[in-house]
């Protein structure tokens, strides 16, 4: 399994989330193509950030496996090595996971979900508050309009996602 980074992640004890931003950044290797996910991502913490119900502690790009099967999408560990790119030089929140890119099967989107679940919440224990209790971590996902628009096909989501 991906380990999921929450070094440097602020813990102010208000409702945490987590923006699961599972959806691949778009196909290929046109690198201005995941800045435009990346900028999606950053709207969103904006977005979190003027709400003070909520804090946003982290983001999370999860490219799909190669058992995806998309035409014309990059091997796995390209797109993996794009998103570190893309986040490694000028963002303190938003993380690669390489889990689902590692898998020998496609996973369906909410399995994926459940993984975050478990990594944060169950295998690190969710959010050390100052006062020393600890929260669960909501995970969401922030998806884009492909991401989206298969949501209404039966043959990609299964009934229980």
């Amino acid at each position: 399994m991906g380990e999921p980074i929450t070094d440097g992640i602020s813990r102010n004890g208000s409702d945490d989330d987590i923006n699961g931003g599972t959806g691949t950044p778009p196909p290929g290797y046109s690198f201005p193509t995941h800045k435009l996910a990346k900028t999606l991502q950053e709207m969103a913490a904006d977005h979190f950030n003027g709400h003070a119900k909520y804090e946003l502690i982290g983001g999370y790009f999860s490219p799909v496996s190669d058992y995806y099967q998309k035409e014309g999408l990059a091997p796995a560990h390209h797109r993996v090595r794009m998103c570190e790119l893309a986040t490694e030089s000028d963002s303190a929140w938003l993380m690669v996971d390489s889990w689902e890119a590692l898998q020998a099967s496609y996973q369906r989107t909410a399995v994926v979900l459940d993984h975050f679940d478990d990594e944060l919440n169950k295998n690190m224990g969710g959010m050390t508050l100052p006062d020393g209790s600890k929260r669960e971590i909501r995970i969401l996902l922030l998806a884009g309009g492909d991401l989206i628009e298969s949501m209404g096909r039966k043959d990609v989501w299964a009934s229980e996602d």
